[in-house]
């Protein structure tokens, strides 16, 4: 088995918001077929504090993994690159450049040719979908209502649209490390023509789940599969939105 994937296609929209504080890697209009690492990041903190979390991070993790790219992708890599961010954003901190509070969400996926590793903290998601069929893989957002689905106080239903939705329960911030425990997940099950799908918080609460796999499943183009996501987020998102859209390819 080895995995490629098809031309990416990205959104990393200002929404509603008077600033954007999502930050995508590789930059808007920079991925091609041959990138192996996505990065979707939502910042918060204040106005410029909440841009320079999700800027530093996304950034910080992108330069460990790719100068440590003969490392093996696992949760050890992962934890090493998030500590690597931090003590960037440490560092900001000390040189009065940003504030303690600031921080950000961050959702990973390093494609690899026998299978793709996937970490993510906070709200911000990660899907794998498989048109016609539905999700294979979803991440569960680090979120106070989350908590209280899995408790069996709320519904998903209940829990999309609550109020308290936006409180999260881990966010990537100065001196944070010791008490983060990201998600990561070797995803194994992958067949030609899946998509990984990445966003922030500003797209799950524009498109539900069954939407989302309805319009991947369709017969459009993958960039008219993006548009119609982005014209949903436009219609519905009370944030900025910003996502990855990655067509999956099996080479047997």
């Amino acid at each position: 088995m080895n995995i490629s994937i098809k031309t990416p296609q990205f959104c990393s929209e200002i929404g509603k918001r008077n600033n954007n504080e999502d930050y995508i890697f590789p930059s808007p209009g920079a991925a091609t077929d041959s990138c192996r690492l996505f990065l979707v990041c939502d910042g918060m903190g204040g106005h410029e504090d909440g841009e320079l979390a999700s800027k530093t991070v996304t950034e910080a993790i992108a330069d460990y993994w790719l100068v440590n790219h003969q490392q093996s992708n696992n949760a050890q890599k992962v934890n090493h690159a998030i500590g690597a961010a931090i003590s960037k954003l440490d560092q900001l901190v000390t040189d009065s450049k940003g504030n303690a509070n600031m921080g950000t969400t961050m959702t990973l996926a390093s494609i690899g040719a026998e299978n793709i590793l996937v970490a993510h903290v906070g709200d911000s998601r990660i899907y794998q979908i498989r048109p016609n069929f539905g999700i294979i893989y979803q991440s569960k957002d680090h979120s106070l209502v989350q908590t209280w689905v899995d408790e069996g106080l709320l519904t998903p239903d209940e829990a999309r649209n609550h109020p308290k939705s936006n409180i999260i329960t881990q966010v990537i911030q100065p001196y944070g490390m010791a008490s983060l425990h990201p998600e990561v997940v070797a995803l194994e099950d992958i067949k030609d023509g899946d998509y990984l799908f990445l966003c922030t918080d500003g797209v799950v609460e524009s498109i539900d789940d069954s939407s989302l796999v309805k319009i991947l499943s369709g017969q459009a183009s993958d960039n008219e599969k993006m548009d119609a996501i982005k014209q949903i987020c436009l219609e519905n998102s009370r944030d900025n939105y910003s996502a990855y859209l990655i067509p999956l390819v099996l080479n047997q």
